[in-house]
């Protein structure tokens, strides 16, 4: 069945390579990032729409999911891709890394979820990309930590609010997934690789990769008896 579907984080990474399979399965999709040249790859597709917004900025969510109705229809499925991660030692964080962490994984999350339960259609999906890190988290990622953990409640409160209307809400949580924020420079001063060797050697299968996890979501998105599951796929990291 063909949908229209809303992902953020839609310039790289996971976001990027689940807007890219589900337009070669032919559905509408609308790609969320900070900037519509950022997606300019993914224009090619006539079934294809760049959005741009900020989702550091809250005033930029309020009345989003509503906008992009206007514009396109109805929006069958959210996939919240986007994410930030600053990893920062312990005592030297920044308020603006802890407001842009918090404010991009969290709370524009929490409106775009409630966004999606008044006004998606009935039998529409969500899903949000956690991390293992809310379990097990790090020195350097207690924001990070923090707001992922945040958001995996956010998938159970969620998924108990749209079960009048059969929205189904789920999350993913992911090990480490070879893209860009990955090897973004850390205090340990790790060069690109390196780091990824040493986060190899933490996971039996290996790094994940984005295209892996994108046919991973897109086959959730499609589960008619799944819902308030915090679903982990992390190549075994958490088996140790």
């Amino acid at each position: 069945m063909k949908q229209t579907v809303l992902v953020t984080g839609a310039s790289s990474g996971i976001g990027y390579e689940t807007c890219l399979l589900l337009l070669k399965a032919g559905h509408n999709v609308v790609g969320l990032s900070r900037s519509i040249n950022s997606t300019h790859e993914l224009n090619s597709y006539a079934n294809f729409t760049a959005w741009s917004c900020d989702l550091s900025k809250i005033d930029e969510v309020a009345d989003l999911l509503l906008s992009i109705q206007a514009s396109v229809g109805e929006i069958n499925a959210l996939v919240y891709a986007a994410g930030v991660c600053h990893h920062e030692q312990f005592g030297s964080t920044k308020l603006s890394s802890v407001i842009e962490q918090i404010n991009v994984n969290l709370i524009s999350a929490f409106i775009l979820c409630e966004q999606a339960i008044m006004h998606m259609p009935k039998e529409s999906s969500i899903l949000l990309l956690s991390s293992t890190l809310a379990e097990k988290p790090i020195s350097t990622s207690a924001i990070y930590s923090a707001s992922k953990a945040g958001l995996e409640q956010i998938t159970k409160a969620s998924a108990l609010a749209g079960a009048e209307k059969k929205i189904r809400v789920n999350a993913v949580s992911l090990g480490c997934v070879n893209t860009s924020m990955l090897v973004k420079p850390r205090a340990d001063d790790l060069d690109k690789k390196h780091r990824l060797e040493q986060l190899e050697q933490i996971h039996p299968f290996g790094l994940g990769q984005a295209n892996e996890v994108a046919s991973v979501l897109i086959n959730l998105l499609n589960q008619p008896w799944t819902t308030g599951s915090v679903i982990k796929i992390d190549g075994g990291l958490t088996l140790n």
